[in-house]
């Protein structure tokens, strides 16, 4: 990583952390940004800079410190209702990410690259509901029925809004992003 990687990687990680301090509680699972600034991380940033922040994220909390919502922190998130949407995270900037680098590396139209970006967004979105639903179920000991009142009904609305918001700043601002990150003299392109 250069060190406009490194820089860019820092800024999402600490988006991120900010994110799940804006938070709205839903019963065990609550409504927080954070899952905004984690598609953002890979659809602005690329595979491996949504990876990577999400990593330094999850290790901080891991560690202890007061990363996770409500300023928590510990290992054990990770065995409770919202560990299986914490471990979600891992994967959904990275495939958001990636996705999204399908449509800046062989689209040159707008419209393309556009497009590219929503399914990206959209694919991290229900990789974190994928993953989290059915470890909510197990930890929480509920029928699929319940579990889905509880993990995905209450966040269709918020998660429709921040994907429309991911996908206008992923549109504004992804190119941009990507060319600072280029410039740093990395030879790797973009999360290869």
């Amino acid at each position: 990583m250069n060190l406009k990687t490194l820089i860019v990687t820092a800024l999402f990680a600490a988006l991120i952390v900010g994110g799940s301090y804006i938070a709205f509680p839903l019963g065990p699972v609550p409504l927080t940004l954070q899952t905004l600034f984690v598609l953002l991380a890979g659809v602005l940033g690329g595979a491996k800079v949504g990876f990577s922040a999400v990593a330094v994220y999850l290790v901080l909390g891991a560690f202890g410190l007061p990363v996770f919502y409500g300023g928590s922190g510990g290992i054990a998130h990770f065995f409770s209702p919202t560990g299986g949407f914490l471990l979600a995270l891992l994967g959904a900037a990275p495939l958001a990410g990636a996705i999204s680098e399908v449509g800046f590396k062989r689209e040159k139209s707008k419209t393309r690259q556009l497009l590219f970006i929503t399914l990206g967004a959209m694919a991290g979105t229900i990789a974190i509901f994928m993953i989290g639903i059915p470890l909510l179920k197990i930890f929480l000991k509920v029928a699929w029925r319940e579990a889905l009142l509880i993990g995905l009904i209450p966040f269709i609305v918020g998660d429709l809004i921040k994907l429309v918001a991911v996908v206008l700043l992923g549109n504004t601002f992804a190119l941009r992003i990507r060319e600072f990150i280029k410039s740093g003299g990395d030879e790797d392109d973009f999360g290869d």
